[in-house]
């Protein structure tokens, strides 16, 4: 009940027998009501100090908890709660009740057709929440119970560790249901990395086994070439006498724990304990079979088979315990790559299999393999020679290219990158062996891709390929320090046609050598009876040729041979003046790009105007600034760039320090460098003092800052060009520069050409030194001039 308030100021008519004492002031605050007491303070006794600190009084503590007015955060009494809770047992124990006689009728009727193992959760599974707490509706009666069932389900979990991982999506969704049922204001726990282990092992035993672990000094070291046969045998052979082994990894499965992770429990075996950065322990697992229990099941099983044998001789067990280890291997192969046929339709899987036979048939496979399925062939293991191997038979058929066009070999390359590798490669001389495997796979598939095998020293790709190339002829589509991929060719021609060809080359050259021997039998049967002839034969030969023009053909005059040689210099002229027409043509085309370039460079060039307020010098300053500059050492050097807005920065900054600035030009004409010198005054604000030429062919330009010289705020100016647009403007001014020169040359050519042209049709007689025409026969003339001519002169 709570306490009425007591005024401060209230006055009590019944005398208080302790009203000598002093009172403290209290506010207690319950259930929303508040009350004020009043308390007889204690009376302080001298305590004796002591040594140790002082701790804050309970006062002090709470005080700043009981300043607070806090809400009830029940939403029922005690009473009703409890109600609720007997309702919900109860609730709890029928269903149950229900559960069971419902399995009751079901295990009295069991069919053997649909009967299965019931899939039970460990005890242990909630290890990996161990501080979380469990319903309050549960009572310990069920837990008896389902405890008691999981040991029965323990020996089927843990005499395959293959079921559990089977279960491991399905036990995951119900811990992250449970996750989602927590109270809102737990913090949700990280998944763990070894979600497997804390599933299947207890919490104790894990933990026991973590601890052997971190005392472990021994490890494995997985380098380059990662989880090798080697490396299984080595596990293997340690796990005789330690339970956990400890792994190292290395580039490049460091950077892929999860990957690493996933191999070593798929080619090792075992359970992944514990993981952290590039380290992984490896516990062989409670159901770890060793060598000599494996020698005697072995042994056991030897005896039952020979049993069997004997009582089914005769009766066609062989054949059908042949196709039983036929489908026990074909079955053995998918478990193995389970995780990557998932996915696959029935078509992709039978593909799967032809090309899994395929490669059965070229090689031994590559077992240190840990990319993608089917296991690739191990090139290494093929014979190196190969006793008359020849580069196949190839032949291009009719109408189709030899090559590959660009959107051909782009689609092969697309379908390379998501084929898996026939090959492991890891050396780079003698593959005859690999090259007549390539051979046969080309028989199926298109493309052969050959995987580099990583960690092998002296490794060359680009020797790998050329090898390959010479012994197959194929097409090389890429190639890089991981993957080398061959085309076939469009004029590979398959085994059977091959024969084909053969066969009839062989039958054409027997016929042949029979029409031979049939000839060499009727020529010497025949007996020729006429006579030798004693004049010699000219039959055919250039002699009789010069006769019958002699004595039957049209002797040309001396006018009609002079009127052929006129006429083939006309028509040379006229077709050189076309040619150079053309040429000039293209040039003017050119130059009017060149032009527009030129335009677009400068459209950012705003040059400012010569200011009309010019400082004037007078002669002795000019002839006292004029000697002083040329001896100045520091100068600026402007090259094909000319003036644009870092050469005005540098002169403001030389400025800085000097009243002067020199400016050497090279490569210019007096024009242009009076040109170059009127811009730099006009832009820079200076006065110009002198421009002078010395003895190497430089011009010197100097130039003075001024009497009232002042640095602007802003040294480099906006209106002019920078540095990459100033060279660009060079390279289309010499371009354009170029072309004019170009064009000059060839309209003077053409007016030469056609005014000799002109001379000929008239009949006038030209000199040979004045024509063009015998440049032809001048050794001295030029090369540019011989191709030009060679084109209409051959």
């Amino acid at each position: 009940m709570a306490l009425q308030p007591i005024p401060l100021n209230c006055s009590s008519s019944t005398p208080c027998s302790y009203s000598s004492l002093h009172f403290l002031k209290f506010r207690v605050s319950c259930s929303n009501q508040t009350s004020q007491l009043d308390t007889p303070q204690r009376v302080k006794v001298a305590n004796k100090t002591k040594n140790s600190s002082h701790r804050p009084s309970f006062l002090h503590q709470i005080q700043d908890k009981w300043s607070l007015k806090l809400g009830s955060q029940r939403e029922k009494f005690p009473w009703q709660e409890q109600k609720h809770e007997v309702e919900q047992q109860q609730q709890i124990e029928e269903e149950k009740e229900e559960k069971k006689r419902e399995q009751f009728q079901n295990q009295k009727k069991p069919s053997a057709s649909n009967f299965q193992f019931p899939k039970r959760v460990s005890p242990w599974a909630q290890a990996i929440n161990p501080s979380s707490a469990l319903l309050d509706s549960e009572s310990d009666d069920s837990e008896d119970e389902e405890d008691n069932e999981d040991v029965k389900g323990k020996a089927l979990q843990h005499n395959s560790i293959g079921s559990v991982r089977e279960e491991r999506k399905g036990m995951a969704s119900e811990v992250s249901s449970n996750e989602a049922e927590r109270v809102n204001g737990e913090r949700k726990k990280r998944r763990s990395n070894t979600e497997l282990a804390e599933r299947t092992i207890p919490e104790h035993e894990l933990r026991r086994l973590r601890k052997i672990a971190l005392r472990m000094m021994e490890r494995f070291d997985v380098g380059v070439k990662g989880i090798t046969q080697e490396l299984v045998a080595s596990v293997h052979q340690k796990w005789r006498d330690a339970e956990v082994v400890k792994f190292k990894f290395g580039i490049p499965l460091s950077a892929h724990m999860k990957k690493a992770h996933q191999i070593l429990e798929s080619k090792i075996g075992g359970i992944v304990i514990w993981r952290s950065g590039s380290s992984i322990v490896l516990y062989r697992g409670m159901a770890y079979k060793l060598p000599c229990i494996e020698n005697y099941k072995k042994v056991n099983l030897a005896k039952e088979n020979a049993v069997d044998h004997s009582l089914h001789v005769g009766n066609g067990s062989d054949g059908q315990a042949s196709v039983n280890e036929t489908v026990g291997t074909a079955e053995s192969v998918i478990q193995e790559s389970a995780e990557y046929l998932k996915d696959m339709s029935e078509e992709e899987l039978m593909e799967m299999c032809d090309l899994n036979h395929l490669l059965d048939e070229l090689g031994p496979r590559f077992k240190d393999w840990t990319g993608r399925q089917p296991l690739p062939v191990d090139a290494d293991l093929l014979p190196a020679v190969v006793p008359g191997y020849k580069t196949p038979f190839r032949l291009l058929p009719y109408r189709i290219r030899p090559c590959l066009t660009n959107k051909e070999m782009t689609n092969f390359r697309r379908l390379a990158r998501t084929t898996a590798p026939h090959f492991a490669l890891g050396r780079n001389r003698e593959l005859q062996g690999l090259a007549r495997a390539m051979v046969k796979l080309w028989e199926t598939s298109a493309i052969a891709k050959i995987a580099i095998k990583r960690g092998v020293p002296n490794t060359c790709n680009d020797r790998m390929a050329e090898e390959l190339r010479k012994l197959t002829g194929g097409t090389l589509l890429s190639r890089n320090k991981e993957y080398i991929v061959f085309y076939r060719g469009n004029d590979f021609l398959p085994p059977v046609v091959t024969n084909t060809l053969n066969e009839r080359q062989k039958l054409t050259l027997l016929q042949q050598d029979e029409e031979d021997k049939a000839r060499q039998i009727a020529s010497s049967i025949t007996v020729s009876n006429s006579k030798a002839a004693q004049v010699p034969l000219i039959a055919g030969t250039l002699t009789e040729t010069r006769a019958a023009t002699t004595n039957w053909g049209h002797q040309p005059s001396k006018q009609e041979i002079e009127n052929m040689i006129r006429d083939s210099a006309m028509n040379k002229l006229s077709a050189l003046v076309k040619h150079h027409e053309k040429k000039l043509a293209l040039a003017k085309s050119k130059f009017r790009k060149a032009e527009k370039a030129l335009a677009k460079v400068q459209r950012d060039l705003d040059p400012a105007d010569i200011p009309s307020d010019l400082e004037t010098l007078t002669n002795e300053e000019r002839f006292l600034f004029r000697k002083i500059g040329l001896s100045m050492k520091p100068y600026l050097l402007l090259g094909r760039r000319d003036v644009y807005a870092g050469t005005i920065e540098n002169m403001h900054l030389h400025w800085k320090y000097r009243e002067l600035v020199k400016l050497i030009v090279k490569g210019r004409n007096s024009a242009q460098v009076k040109h170059i010198s009127i811009s730099l005054e006009a832009e820079s604000g200076g006065v110009l003092v002198s421009v002078d030429k010395d003895t190497r062919g430089h011009h010197t330009i100097i130039v003075y800052r001024g009497k009232n010289y002042f640095s602007p705020r802003v040294v480099r100016p906006k209106n002019l060009l920078t540095r990459r647009q100033a060279l660009a403007r060079s390279v289309e001014l010499q371009r354009r520069e170029a072309l004019k020169h170009h064009i000059s040359d060839l309209e003077e050519r053409i007016g030469l050409l056609k005014s000799e042209l002109e001379d000929m049709k008239n009949g006038k007689e030209i000199e040979d030194s004045k024509t063009l025409y015998p440049a032809l026969e001048n050794p001295v003339s030029s090369d540019d001039d011989l191709e030009e001519l060679n084109i209409f002169f051959p």
